[in-house]
Parts: structure tokens; C-alpha cells; sequence
């Protein structure tokens, strides 16, 4: 039986890579959330500004809306993360800490607004750059969540248009200013430097923050047409909609 689930994993990882080499972007994907409290992660790498990424989420005012911290671990074990030294297949755990409605210290050379404004009843998270090398793996703080949202209310996450990822959350959210939650995402790609830019929002308006950890880019590769055509088939074959369940937790 555990030779059979270990198979089973290994076919919903498989899939997920197969469907995006072929249907790329077209379709939503539907992520199934992994609770963040139960990783087991290793030491974060320590960019140009340091471990973390302190930025603010800023609406069209130029008002704070809210604080971002974001930070890159590798796995467990490393008692270093230097990207050039890690071995081929490391996975980067992307984590991003949203506070709406307070702006801490930011790191420079991220500018702080001079005005801080509350922003409740937030209802998405949004990256606003491709998910690149995302390995299907995502989600948030399960406890972080319980504390608060409304029970039994869950965060839905979509890996939409252009490998964009988004966390969304009920229409009735309670999730507002002074509530830290953690959102997280996983890939096979170190980040390239603060960059790109996120996004949270209620029914009122938007923040933006510019400045964080981004993925390298991947190097460009070309199938050959018989792996392109057993791709296809593979595909014809699964059919249906698109819903990725977490494989593993790593």
C-alpha cells in the first residue's frame, strides 16, 4: 500500500509538469494548500538587504495599507543557503508574512510612506510575477489562518494566466489591519535579487508593494518531437480539470 501512494504522488508531480509543458497558462490551476506550520525548512538566504525583505503595501494615494516581509529558506539540512553553491534540483521555499493595515521599518532602499492607514476584510494576496520553476507546491499558516478568519473558512489558491499565483479568501474575510499571514510557494529556482511586485485587496481598493524575493529565470529548452508528441498524448489521456494536490511535503 505505501509503494502504491509513493506511485501515486510520484504521477500527481509528473502530471502537474507535463500538463503546464503543454497547456502552459491557458487554463487556471486549482493548488491544493499544504500548511506552512507543518514544513520542516532549513536557513534562509541572505540577500542584498538580508534574510528578509521589508516592504510596505502602498494604495494609489501613496497611503500604507499594510507590511510585507518576505524571505527564501532552503531545505532542511543546509546549514548554509548559497544558491551557487547548492546542488541541482534544490528546493527554494518562498515565504511571504502580509500585516494589512501597519507598516514597519522597511529595508533601503524601499521608500516608507509617511501615512499608515487601516485596510480590513482583505480577500486576496496576489503575486505579481510568474511563479517560475513552481513545483506545484503551496500555501499558507494554517494557524496563522484560524486566528484570523471565520471558522471553517479556507484561503483557495489559482496558479492562473502567465504562472501567476493567487491566494484568495471568502468574501465575508475578517482577515484585516494588525493580523499577520503567511503565505508560502516552493521552486526550483534561487531568487534573483529584490524585484517584481505583490498585491493585496478588499472590496474597496488595492496595495501594491515593490521589492521582494523573485525567481531566476529558467533556461530556454526546446522538446524533441517525440517527447513533445508522448507530452500530448499524456495529456488527451488525463483530460478534465486541472487540479493539483500537494505531492509531498519538502
Amino acid at each position: 500500500m505505501k509503494k502504491t501512494k509513493n506511485r501515486m504522488k510520484v504521477g500527481k508531480v509528473v502530471s502537474f509538469f507535463l500538463l503546464n509543458a503543454i497547456v502552459g497558462s491557458a487554463v487556471a490551476v486549482t493548488i491544493e494548500a499544504t500548511d506552512l506550520d507543518d514544513l520542516s525548512l532549513g536557513v534562509k538566504i541572505v540577500g542584498p538587504v538580508g534574510p528578509d525583505v521589508e516592504t510596505s503595501f502602498v494604495n494609489a494615494s501613496g497611503e500604507a495599507v499594510g507590511d510585507l516581509s518576505s524571505s527564501v529558506s532552503c531545505p532542511a539540512g543546509f546549514s548554509a543557503c548559497i544558491p551557487p553553491d547548492n546542488p541541482a534540483g534544490t528546493i527554494y521555499t518562498y515565504i511571504h508574512a502580509v500585516t494589512p493595515g501597519i507598516d514597519l521599518p522597511n529595508d533601503p532602499p524601499f521608500p516608507a510612506p509617511d501615512v499608515s492607514i487601516p485596510f480590513d476584510q482583505v480577500t486576496e494576496f496576489v503575486l505579481g510575477f510568474p511563479a517560475t520553476g513552481f513545483n506545484g507546491i503551496a500555501g499558507y499558516s494554517f494557524g496563522e489562518a484560524a486566528g484570523a478568519l471565520a471558522a471553517d473558512s479556507a484561503i483557495s489558491i489559482d496558479l492562473g494566466a502567465d504562472d501567476i499565483l493567487t491566494w484568495t479568501l471568502p468574501d465575508a474575510s475578517e482577515w484585516g489591519t494588525g493580523e499577520t499571514l503567511s503565505f508560502f510557494w516552493q521552486t526550483t529556482q534561487p531568487p534573483s535579487g529584490p524585484g517584481g511586485s505583490f498585491g493585496i485587496s478588499n472590496a474597496s481598493g488595492q496595495g501594491l508593494a515593490a521589492g521582494g524575493p523573485i525567481p531566476a529565470a529558467l533556461p530556454v529548452t526546446v522538446p524533441e518531437p517525440g517527447t513533445l508528441l508522448l507530452m500530448l498524448g499524456t495529456v488527451l489521456f488525463v483530460g478534465g480539470k486541472r487540479v493539483i494536490r500537494a505531492p509531498s511535503i519538502a
